[in-house]
């Protein structure tokens, strides 16, 4: 038997490595989960801001459509206008009057495209065609002097183009922006010399970039970004670009007012949110430090409690190991074997058995080979001993000068007199000198066995082990005791 130091090292070890393993997971899953929810908050956070941009832009839409209907009814309420196109529209040789407006549509009525202020207007022409949803449109009505009648003479329509208003919102909110127009629409709407070298270039283009703030920028997001049939987004796409990081974000251009009109296309926002995603990532990055710490701290508490158990079981293994044979000493003998004593009476059916050895004429030994030559002729029956406790729960300890004991639990007498006959045999055949002896000119031991089972009631184990001990060498020595039962 030895004392538990390794097992528990090897205990505290497998408890250190599964503790770690548990917290190492938490540590893991704190860290996912705060990722987690880190991520959705910026991602939110992100997605609200992107929509305060949809609403923004929506707004500016609107201002600009009222702003274009005021201009339109300003000018139509210039009476010189009125008269102009009424005299337009009288007929040459004085018939009558138009009254309808049905009939007003002529061919002398000319369309001018209005661009950014400091642009002069130009006459709208094919190859001048683009997305105009935004237009005022103010009826222009006269009074037919000759009948007295309002007539319906013409119309003002001020009206812009996305080319215009993308850049001014890119510039006013500080975003990227595109505008893109769905393929079939551009076929029905925009056809020209322009869109169609376009989609030549591009044949696997789906879309055609009306404007944007941005071309390489564009490009690499369409690879990047999956655009729906409805141009409708509910999340954000952040992409990577020359270390920076940049939200994405769509909505669909407003809608045609003609019933069942095809979506024209999508609105395409992308702005620099490095400084956010550095935020985040930041707060993850301390997170995961703190996670770190916490795990090193803990690691540490653990592997202290497990060299402070260690060195306790060393320090017991030492309190209670002989110093010369490494075999126990008495006072651990004392504490096993009254446990063993306490154990073997609450469980009948499990004998105990004690063997004593002593070593024959050992004083005459050390007079005549000297003290240093004493203790080497122990350590080496220490060591024949030793290999006699072959099970965990037998133990050798050495009692005291030349004497040993082996106690060996669970063993009964016919057993306990097998192993002191093979340890007395085995000391023997260590062929140690020993030229004082009365036996053989070799080292020899004496061994008495008891059991509890053999004891009579007022007896106890370590006393009958004694007394055979005692007859074994009155007996004539280098043999046990009983011999047999």
């Amino acid at each position: 038997m030895r004392l538990p130091v390794g097992k528990t090292v090897r205990k505290n070890k497998k408890m250190i490595i599964c503790s770690s393993l548990v917290i190492l997971a938490v540590d893991l899953t704190f860290l996912y989960i705060n990722y987690i929810s880190l991520r959705d908050t910026m991602f939110s956070t992100l997605l609200q801001q992107a929509e305060r941009h949809q609403d923004e832009f929506t707004l500016n839409l609107k201002m600009a459509y009222n702003s274009m209907l005021q201009m339109s009814t300003l000018i139509t309420s210039n009476g010189d206008l009125s008269k102009a196109l009424l005299k337009e529209q009288q007929p040459e040789n004085g018939g009558e009057p138009v009254k309808q407006a049905a009939t007003t549509k002529q061919s002398f009525h000319k369309t001018y495209q209005f661009g950014s202020l400091e642009s002069s207007p130009y006459l709208l022409s094919e190859n001048k065609q683009s997305y105009s949803w935004l237009r005022g449109v103010s009826p222009v009505w006269a009074v037919d002097p000759s009948t007295n009648d309002k007539v319906y003479v013409g119309a003002v329509e001020i009206s812009t183009t996305f080319k215009d208003i993308v850049k001014l919102y890119a510039k006013l909110f500080r975003v990227d922006t595109a505008v893109l127009l769905n393929k079939e629409h551009v076929r029905n709407r925009m056809w020209n010399e322009t869109t169609k070298a376009y989609f030549e270039q591009h044949p696997n283009a789906n879309h055609y970039v009306e404007v944007t703030t941005s071309p390489r920028l564009l490009a690499k997001i369409l690879s990047q970004v999956f655009i729906r049939n409805d141009y409708k987004t509910d999340t954000i796409k952040v992409i990577y670009d020359k270390y920076s990081y940049y939200s994405v974000y769509y909505f669909p251009l407003p809608e045609n007012e003609e019933q069942n009109a095809e979506l024209p296309g999508f609105m395409l926002i992308w702005e620099d949110v490095s400084d956010q995603v550095a935020h985040y990532a930041k707060n993850f990055f301390v997170n995961m430090l703190l996670a770190a710490l916490a795990f090193f701290l803990i690691e540490s508490g653990l592997i202290w409690l497990l060299n402070r158990e260690t060195r306790l079981s060393a320090a017991e293994q030492c309190a209670a190991i002989d110093e010369l044979t490494g075999l126990f000493n008495r006072r651990y003998l004392d504490d096993l074997l009254d446990n063993e004593l306490h154990r073997t009476l609450r469980s009948q059916d499990a004998p105990l058995s004690l063997i004593i050895c002593d070593v024959d004429y050992f004083k005459r030994y050390n007079d005549t080979y000297g003290h240093k030559a004493g203790d080497e002729c122990l350590q080496q029956i220490a060591d024949s001993l030793r290999l006699q406790a072959r099970r965990s729960s037998d133990c050798v300890a050495r009692y005291g000068g030349e004497e040993f004991v082996i106690v060996l639990p669970r063993t009964d007498i016919h057993a306990a007199i097998d192993i002191a006959e093979t340890a007395r045999k085995a000391v023997l055949s260590l062929n140690i000198p020993h030229a004082s002896s009365s036996i053989v000119p070799v080292v020899t031991v004496t061994l008495g066995v008891a059991c509890t089972r053999q004891l009579a009631e007022y007896d106890n184990l370590f006393e009958a082990a004694d007394r055979n001990l005692y007859i074994a060498k009155n007996n004539g020595r280098n043999r046990i005791e009983p011999l047999k039962i």
